[in-house]
């Protein structure tokens, strides 16, 4: 007995995601946004506020779907 491929081949196509980061700064809470790296996680301190220089930790992952360009 064999399993079927993974994804599915009925004729729904996978979608790719482009994954991001969220850093926030806990002290004045400003965002940015970065490339998700592995070993990303959340609530994992980050480093230091370029801006108060508080303590930023990754406060979301996320993947926005990747759309082909028309030519």
């Amino acid at each position: 007995m064999s399993l079927p491929p993974f994804p599915s081949t009925s004729g729904v196509k996978a979608s790719q995601l482009h994954v991001f980061t969220i850093e926030e700064c806990q002290s004045c809470k400003q965002k940015t946004k970065r490339d998700f790296k592995v070993g990303d996680y959340v609530t994992s301190s980050v480093g230091a506020c370029e801006k108060c220089h508080g303590q930023k930790i990754i406060s979301m992952i996320y993947g926005e779907e990747v759309t082909p360009h028309k030519r």
